[in-house]
């Protein structure tokens, strides 16, 4: 059996750690004896319990933080001191007690991991997630060289996209491999059946995910208006929840423009799923998407794509065969009016989708593929100092 120490950012249920929770309930049958730690409590610590995993909460900080926004961004060297003399210490010797095999951190954004990993001189396992800097606007305590640093001492550097090895990681020394999250179980994909819709439904497109500048909505918001001009039929869904002020303008946008009978704004919704099965087509405007499981969820659900051309957007979508790319504001809405107008090739771009992510994206094939890589990792043998 292998035991992995796993290193989370955040106690959320949000896109990593779910995909951190699938990750961990495909590996038990591997033998894999995983150990999660979080930062406080909250949902993913209680659906961990619930799935009988262990899991240990012991306060640490992000080293990576929003840049003028977030109290951490201005308290960073207080806030690195404490991880370091204050948490790091208790965590060595909680962790040490457990014999662990190896130390997997689930985002670049964490580093106690990596600490941690060089105290008890275990190998460490990066899992690479955003961007950073062009996501969220994530800035780095110390810079994104001492990430590099500290990236180049792990064993294995896994990033989930090719676009974020392009951007981030040409610098590193340390092994490294692209693996796409899986998103879908086998049983589950098999299970979604594209939902028959009435033949006059108005075309419905779907934006969802954290409310953000960086996420789009309002490029979304603005296409639709333009669209609705000339398409009075059309509707469009807007799912999600994060910024409020953003949430604000958004809102405001609807009333001004009156769209308040045909843009539904619903907030956080528990169950994705239930909202792609309402929509046509998915609009992905972020600008850099790590990966977009969002992308993928629109494929499963056999609606077509229409996507913006940056981070990893463009390794998902296959122009004209399962969606489409955009680059500027006329083109999303040149591309929305296509799907509208012609919802036969609509339909067939989804089918080609949902194909693509029932053979690239299955959370077994994922699973399998980390394992597999986890084991061929061995002990580091040399102690390396800062």
């Amino acid at each position: 059996s292998m035991r992995i120490v796993f290193f989370t950012h955040g106690a959320d249920m949000m896109g990593a750690n779910r995909c951190l929770l699938d990750l961990i309930s495909g590996l038990l049958p591997y033998g894999v004896e995983p150990i999660v730690v979080v930062p406080a409590s909250g949902a993913l610590e209680k659906v961990l319990q619930q799935r009988s995993i262990s899991v240990e909460v012991l306060p640490y900080y992000n080293w990576a933080f929003t840049q003028y926004i977030s109290l951490s961004y201005w308290m960073s060297s207080i806030r690195q001191f404490q991880n370091k003399y204050q948490y790091l210490p208790s965590i060595i010797k909680k962790i040490d007690g457990l014999k662990p095999d190896m130390i997997y951190t689930n985002s670049s954004i964490v580093g106690i991991g990596a600490w941690l990993a060089d105290a008890l001189n275990l190998p460490h396992i990066w899992h690479v997630r955003e961007f950073g800097k062009l996501d969220y606007n994530m800035i780095f305590w110390r810079g994104r060289s001492y990430f590099d640093r500290w990236a180049n001492r792990s064993s294995l550097v896994i990033s989930m996209s090719h676009a974020i090895d392009k951007a981030l990681l040409t610098k590193l020394t340390a092994p490294k491999v692209v693996v796409h999250d899986g998103i879908v179980d086998k049983a589950s994909y098999d299970a979604i059946k594209a939902p028959v819709k009435p033949l006059n439904a108005p075309f419905t497109f779907l934006i969802i995910g954290a409310i953000h500048p960086t996420k789009g909505q309002m490029t979304a918001l603005k296409a639709f208006h333009t669209l609705y001009q000339s398409h009075p039929s059309v509707r469009l869904i807007i799912a999600g929840t994060g910024r409020r002020l953003y949430a604000q303008k958004i809102k405001k946008y609807i009333r001004q423009h009156q769209l308040s009978s045909v843009v539904q704004y619903l907030g956080y919704v528990k169950n994705p799923y239930e909202v792609h099965a309402q929509a046509d087509a998915v609009l992905m405007c972020s600008k850099s998407e790590g990966m977009g499981r969002v992308t993928i969820e629109g494929m499963l659900f056999s609606n077509p794509v229409i996507g913006y051309n940056g981070g990893a957007t463009p390794e998902l979508i296959e122009h004209g065969k399962d969606g489409l790319i955009y680059e500027s504001i006329e083109e999303l809405v040149s591309h929305m009016r296509f799907l509208v107008d012609n919802p036969q090739i609509a339909a067939a771009y989804g089918k080609k989708g949902r194909i693509k992510a029932g053979q690239n994206f299955l959370i077994e094939d994922f699973v399998k593929t980390i394992f597999s890589h986890l084991k061929q990792i061995e002990k580091p043998t040399t102690k390396t100092v800062e």
